[in-house]
């Protein structure tokens, strides 16, 4: 895949219980989508992502300022609604050049029926198609909500290679670990 097709990217899954999602990029009209996603999300999830998804002109400015080059935002839909956001960070012409970093929110409706591993799968091979080398994902470690996302990362094939003690700190001054997980995508190793 080149970077070109990456805007024709369309799938149909099916979650476990039966919901027919649609998998695809984010475009400029997804902004209001994405504000509501990040609406529904309980608070204790909200204060564990990396920008706050409260700021609905920080959200809006993801959805206008679309650059697939850098950064891959799938959506997931379930009829009108967007039921999760994901995306595929890359950094073209920089040392780290052949590491993405994948990040997936999904909301209450969804949760708990397969659709974040499916995610997951999807940016796996995309990151391989795009000659990715290797990615990275970072997990707050808390309640029992990080648990699910550990194991599916882990089913994918990552593997834990950190703990960054207190690495996020909550608003409300709460301090949580965050894993550091890689996967090997592409050795980069030549046989002898």
């Amino acid at each position: 895949m080149v970077e070109s097709e990456l805007n024709r990217y369309r799938k149909v899954v099916k979650a476990k219980d039966g919901s027919v999602v649609v998998l695809r990029p984010m475009v400029v009209t997804d902004r209001d989508g994405l504000v509501a996603l990040f609406r529904q999300l309980p608070e204790d999830s909200r204060r564990l992502l990396k920008h706050d998804v409260t700021d609905e002109s920080l959200v809006a400015s993801w959805a206008d300022e679309l650059d697939y080059s850098r950064v891959f935002p799938l959506v997931a839909q379930v009829g009108d609604e967007i039921v999760a956001d994901a995306t595929l960070h890359r950094y073209p012409g920089t040392s780290t050049r052949h590491v993405g970093q994948i990040r997936i929110v999904t909301g209450p409706s969804i949760q708990g029926k397969g659709l974040g591993t499916i995610i997951l799968k999807e940016l796996v091979d995309l990151a391989e198609k795009l000659g990715l080398e290797q990615l990275k994902a970072e997990i707050p470690l808390g309640p029992d909500a990080a648990r699910p996302a550990l194991r599916s990362f882990e089913r994918m094939g990552f593997r834990q290679e950190a703990v960054f003690k207190d690495y996020f700190k909550s608003a409300e001054g709460g301090y949580h670990d965050v894993a550091v997980l890689f996967l090997v995508v592409k050795e980069h190793w030549k046989e002898f």
